[in-house]
């Protein structure tokens, strides 16, 4: 998924703050999961982020061409890895790499449930 870099993302140093590397996987993990499990309803059942991980490689510069590769890492009972990569479009380099959790959440029992089994095939399908 293309990432667009603003000019507000960018801080004092001249580099994207890397609290906006959280926001931009967020946004290619959110764009991916909904093509995946597009009956997923944060009022209802879906799943929620409930670990974060970053690895900050190589800055990112206003004007820099951004991607980020999404994949599935591991599908568990009631929860999703998932593994991403933010690269340079013209170059090549990585600049941060991600893992994270989410877990199935029921929004009106507050907790996680078993992950239905039409959901893990397609989970299984998407990589």
């Amino acid at each position: 998924m293309p990432i667009q870099v603003r000019f507000t993302d960018v801080d004092i140093y001249g580099h994207v703050n890397n609290a906006i590397y959280a926001e931009l996987f967020d946004t290619a993990r959110y764009t991916y999961m909904k093509q995946i499990l597009p009956d997923a309803d944060p009022k209802g059942k879906s799943l929620v982020l409930v670990h974060l991980e970053t690895n900050f490689r190589k800055q990112i510069v206003f004007g820099d061409k951004i991607y980020v590769e999404t994949h599935i890492s591991k599908i568990g009972e009631r929860s999703v890895g998932m593994s991403q990569k933010m690269i340079n479009e013209e170059t090549g380099d990585l600049h941060a790499d991600s893992y994270g959790v989410l877990s199935t959440f029921d929004a009106a029992l507050q907790k996680s449930f078993p992950m239905p089994e039409e959901w893990r095939k397609r989970l299984e399908a998407a990589d």
